[in-house]
């Protein structure tokens, strides 16, 4: 998202709570001597991104509004004191969702690093004491949350009305006046405007023959001369890259829309290294595909090397753990408040809406929904890594959990055109002794994901029996699939399939991850089995009974 009002207006908006906290307690009798520090401390990053936001489709702009939410919550802690303030760690995260989802990856990496490295310094004794006084400190926590609070809100409305907005993908960087958007809702583009579009720019015939390139292009791509270079050797990495371009070529032509993906080529001009592109395809209306691809290399050696530096927080699972919790905790309550008014709204408890603004309220919902639940995913996987998870053993029969799970997501299965087909064996009591909550979880997870990467009218196969003294669970759906390359990475946290990533629906790659953990902490059994275009098959055996382990 490069919107600029879409940066601007949550910025905005903070700057206003800011100044309104600064006026009511003046109005309240506090001195401006006192509040003035702190305001203007709080009301520097929206002053930054009111600043940035004409400018903000650059990534050194996107960088440097994430880098100075972060300085914020730096700095307040280190000044005010950790608490409360460690929640103001959210707001790069919340900001950087406004971007790409490589930013949101990155910033909350290194919330998380330096919350920690604070926390732990903070425990140390290290952090000297704090220069304000309790009124300023009272004042600061105050603006600090209620702010936080509207930015959240302010940052969820911009992504829903980008999301409703129909336009061409604005990491094109293209302009809509050399756009003309056909009948047949297909974009076609002006060959004298791809030499003055940013980042790479190629244009392919329906057959498949490049027919005009910008000069980027030629410079990251292995070009032969136009009308004898096709769109194969152009993406000539591995099989699975051409397949990979080649099913996304397919997909928007077919669906009339622009779709991206993440490819990863040989450079051309040193086979040693490997360069990452953002592709968007478009299509066109003779048949061809506009390709624009962003160069992400340099993007991702920066996001390996925050993950190497995260590594040193595994070996501190206690205070990871900690820190999760009480970040939870604080982003949980204006997350229900969020979801709360939004219901009200919805429900028009106070009165019609217009159409537009109910659909908004629609959005803003399921998007609190979403972060709420990713909260939570996050939580439970900390506690599993750091050995925290505790199962409560129960017996209770699996089938009423099964019929439970698919009830509650037969309405999103619905809205996909997606039907469920549930097979459950009759033959023999599924009375199983295991933890009631967590099989919830695992089916949720394995049944949100099917109806997710299924396509419309297709058909997702629920499974439920006793076998071998296992309870034998089963998803199976008739969707995208996943490559062999990719099938391998699946189940480590915060990593998605290629379909994931080009997937409309969003994801923080935690569903399976938690699925396998939970499994295994059952000292079940785990496996996938997948292949691109045939669909996913998930089988998850758990003990019949409690283990003999579980019991000492």
């Amino acid at each position: 998202m490069q919107n600029w009002r879409a940066t601007f207006i949550p910025c905005l908006i903070w700057i206003g709570v800011v100044t309104a906290a600064l006026i009511a307690g003046l109005a309240k009798g506090l001195s401006l001597q006192d509040l003035a520090l702190p305001a203007v401390i709080l009301a520097i990053p929206g002053i930054f991104g009111v600043c940035l936001s004409p400018i903000i489709e650059r990534e050194w702009a996107q960088i440097g509004l994430i880098l100075a939410w972060l300085a914020l919550a730096i700095c307040v802690c280190l000044f005010a004191g950790y608490y409360p303030f460690a929640v103001l760690f959210l707001a790069a995260p919340v900001i950087a969702s406004l971007f790409k989802r490589e930013k949101i990856v990155e910033s909350l990496i290194l919330a998380t690093v330096f919350a920690a490295l604070i926390y732990f310094a903070f425990v140390k004794g290290a952090i000297p004491e704090s220069p304000l006084n309790d009124v300023q400190k009272l004042w600061m926590s105050q603006a600090g949350i209620m702010g936080l609070i509207s930015l959240v809100i302010s940052t969820l409305f911009s992504i829903a009305q980008e999301r409703v907005e129909t336009a061409v993908p604005s990491s094109a960087g293209i302009s809509t006046d050399a756009i003309e958007v056909r009948g047949d809702n297909r974009f076609v583009l002006d060959s004298d405007v791809i030499e003055t579009l940013n980042g790479s720019v190629m244009r392919f015939s329906k057959s498949g023959a490049l027919m005009a390139a910008n000069n980027e292009a030629r410079s990251k791509f292995h070009f032969n001369a136009l009308g004898m270079t096709t769109l194969n050797s152009v993406m000539s990495g591995s099989h699975s890259v051409q397949e990979t371009f080649s099913n996304a070529v397919k997909k928007s032509l077919k669906s009339d829309q622009p779709e991206t993906i993440r490819i990863a080529l040989p450079n051309p001009f040193d086979a040693q290294s490997i360069n990452s592109f953002d592709a968007t395809l478009l299509p066109q209306s003779d048949g061809g595909v506009l390709v624009h691809a962003i160069d992400r290399t340099a993007e991702e050696t920066q996001i390996e090397a925050l993950r190497q530096q995260a590594v040193i927080l595994e070996g501190r699972p206690d205070e990871k753990t900690l820190f999760f919790a009480g970040v939870s905790h604080e982003l949980r309550t204006p997350l229900n408040a969020i979801i709360g008014f939004s219901d009200m709204m919805r429900s028009r408890l106070f009165g019609p809406l217009p159409s537009k603004y109910a659909e908004y309220a629609d959005l803003i919902h399921d998007s609190g929904q979403h972060m709420l639940d990713l909260i939570g995913d996050v939580l439970d996987l900390s506690k599993v890594e750091a050995g925290k998870y505790s199962l409560q053993y129960d017996t209770f029969d699996a089938s009423d959990v099964v019929r439970s799970s698919v009830k509650m997501l037969r309405p999103a299965a619905d809205a996909a055109e997606v039907k469920f087909e549930v097979s459950i064996d009759s033959d023999d009591s599924l009375l199983v002794e295991a933890d009631r909550k967590a099989l919830r979880q695992i089916l949720l997870n394995l049944l949100s994901n099917a109806v997710k990467f299924s396509y419309k009218g297709g058909q997702v196969l629920v499974k439920a029996q006793h076998k071998n003294e296992y309870l034998l669970l089963v998803v199976e759906d008739q969707g995208e699939g996943i490559s062999a390359d990719e099938l391998e990475r699946i189940g480590t946290p915060f990593t998605q399939s290629q379909s994931g990533l080009n997937s409309n629906e969003r994801g923080s790659g935690l569903g399976l991850s938690l699925v396998k953990s939970l499994t295994e902490l059952h000292q079940g059994q785990f496996s996938i089995q997948s292949e691109l275009e045939q669909g996913t098959r998930v089988t998850v055996a758990l003990p019949w009974s409690r283990p003999i382990t579980e019991l000492k």
